[in-house]
C-alpha cells in the first residue's frame, strides 16, 4: 500500500495557499495577532522539558523560525462581529514560540497564509503535526481521530462543543464509512484504527485543556480505552477537570469495557489472525532489510493495534 508523503502534501498546501503572502516586521500586526481556543487544540502540548529547552533555544539564538498566520476578516470567525470586515491575524503554527517571545519580550517574524475557511485552516493544522516526528502514539492517534472529525465539518456538520459525528443527521453511515476507508488507506492502518482515533479525540474534545495537554503529554495517566468511552457518550458533558471524573461518568454510561467483551475479543476468527501475522510478518521483514527508524516505528504502531484490537494492551 503506497504510504502518503505528508511532507510533500504539507509543502503543496503552503506553496499554494502562499499567494501574495510575504514576511513582514510590521509591529501593529504582531500586536494583533489573536489565539483562537478553537485551534490551540490542534497543537501538540510541550511537555515541561521539552518547552524549556525550546525556551533556552531560542533565548540563546532567537525565534528563527516564522510564526504562521492566518490572514482573514472578522466576519471568519465571529458569526455576527460587529466590525465583519475589521482585518486579523490568527495564530496558526508557533504557539509555543509566541509564548515565550511574549515573555521575554523577544522579536520574530510572522508570515501570513489567506485560508479561505476555519475547516481549511485546521486540515492544514492537522498534516502539518502528523507530518512531525517527535509525536507520541497518544498523540498520532489524537490527530488522526481529529482528521476524521474535521472532515465532518462543513456546515451543520459537526460542532467540536456538541457530540461526535455519529449523533449528527448530516453525516450519515456511508458518508462515516468512505471517510474511515480513506483515512485508513492515507495513514496506512485499519479502519478500526480510525474509528478508535476519531473516539478518542472527541473524548478528549469532552475534558478540560489543561488535563487534556496533561494525558498527551503523560503527564496525566488514564486507561486511553476509557477516554474512547467518553467519546460515546452523547450527552452533553461540561469540560471535565479530573480524572476521577472521567472514570466516574464513563462507569455510570455502562458503555465500559467487561471482562465478557475481552474474551470474546480474544477469541478472534482464524481469518482476522491470519491478517493480522500476515500483515506484522510484512512489516518485521521490511524492518529487517531497511533497518530504518521508520519502518521499525510503523511496526511498533502496528503491534500496539494489534494489542488494542485483542484488548488486551
Amino acid at each position: 500500500m503506497k504510504k502518503l508523503d505528508l511532507g510533500k502534501a504539507i509543502a503543496a498546501t503552503t506553496k499554494s495557499t502562499f499567494v501574495n503572502n510575504k514576511l513582514i516586521s510590521d509591529e501593529q500586526v504582531k500586536k494583533s495577532i489573536e489565539v483562537l481556543e478553537e485551534l490551540r487544540m490542534f497543537i501538540p502540548p510541550l511537555g515541561a522539558e521539552e518547552f524549556s529547552l525550546l525556551e533556552q533555544n531560542i533565548l540563546k539564538n532567537g525565534c528563527r523560525d516564522a510564526l504562521t498566520l492566518w490572514e482573514t476578516k472578522r466576519s471568519a470567525i465571529e458569526a455576527n462581529a460587529e466590525y465583519p470586515d475589521e482585518p486579523v491575524y490568527i495564530l496558526v503554527d508557533g504557539h509555543n514560540r509566541f509564548q515565550i517571545c511574549k515573555q521575554h519580550n523577544l522579536n520574530f517574524s510572522v508570515q501570513l497564509m489567506p485560508f479561505n475557511s476555519k475547516e481549511e485552516v485546521k486540515d492544514y493544522m492537522i498534516d502539518l503535526q502528523l507530518g512531525r516526528r517527535n509525536l507520541s502514539s497518544e498523540q498520532i492517534s489524537y490527530f488522526r481521530g481529529l482528521r476524521f472529525l474535521n472532515e465532518k465539518t462543513g456546515p451543520g456538520k459537526y460542532d467540536r462543543t456538541g457530540h461526535w459525528v455519529h449523533n449528527e443527521p448530516n453525516a450519515s453511515s456511508q458518508e462515516k464509512g468512505r471517510t474511515v476507508e480513506k483515512l485508513a488507506k492515507e495513514y496506512n492502518v485499519g479502519a478500526s484504527t480510525i474509528k478508535r482515533d476519531a473516539q478518542f479525540a472527541e473524548g478528549l474534545s469532552k475534558i478540560d485543556p489543561t488535563l487534556r495537554n496533561e494525558i498527551l503529554t503523560g503527564k496525566s495517566k488514564i486507561d486511553k480505552k476509557v477516554i474512547q468511552t467518553l467519546g460515546r457518550i452523547s450527552e452533553n458533558i461540561e469540560p471535565i477537570t479530573a480524572i476521577s471524573d472521567i472514570e466516574k461518568i464513563v462507569e455510570a454510561s455502562g458503555l465500559g469495557i467487561k471482562t465478557s467483551a475481552k474474551n470474546n475479543k480474544l477469541e478472534a476468527s482464524t481469518q482476522d489472525l491470519s491478517i493480522w501475522m500476515n500483515t506484522l510478518s510484512a512489516k518485521i521483514e521490511k524492518v529487517y532489510s531497511s533497518r530504518s527508524k521508520e519502518d521499525f516505528d510503523n511496526l511498533r504502531n502496528t503491534l500496539e493495534e494489534y494489542g488494542a484490537y485483542l484488548g488486551i494492551l
